[in-house]
């Protein structure tokens, strides 16, 4: 398991927040800061996704 975080200043001064999970050497799910939603990268990923957005402590551990 390779969890990512980081962050990039943008050319307009703001900044962008990214979190990413891999598992087995791909992409397994992300966080998108702005929409506060998890992105599943593939079918196995989207139950993760689910679980994670529907007892809100996931995202809320990435705010």
């Amino acid at each position: 398991r390779l969890r990512v975080h980081g962050c990039d200043l943008l050319s307009d001064g703001s900044i962008r927040g990214s979190s990413r999970y891999g598992y087995d050497g791909r992409d397994f799910i992300s966080f998108d800061l702005e929409s506060g939603r998890f992105m599943a990268a593939d079918s196995g990923a989207e139950v993760t996704r689910r679980s994670w957005e529907h007892n809100g402590i996931e995202a809320e551990r990435e705010t």
